[in-house]
């Protein structure tokens, strides 16, 4: 029982797909504080202009 279980691969594409998000992980963490200020200008611009569109087709009100 085992052997068989030491000879399984299929652990080891759940090991690999761990190591994967891992990484993800470490990369968004130490990319985030860096993406933060560009991801809350770019997100003011969208409201705002969907706001500016929306009080347009609102009839100005």
């Amino acid at each position: 029982m085992l052997k068989q279980f030491l000879r399984e691969e299929e652990g080891q594409s759940t090991v690999e797909y761990l190591l994967i998000i891992a990484v993800v992980v470490v990369v968004v963490t130490a990319m985030g504080n860096k993406i933060k200020p560009a991801i809350e200008t770019l997100t003011t611009t969208i409201f705002s202009k969907i706001n500016k569109q929306v009080s347009t087709l609102m009839g100005g009100v």
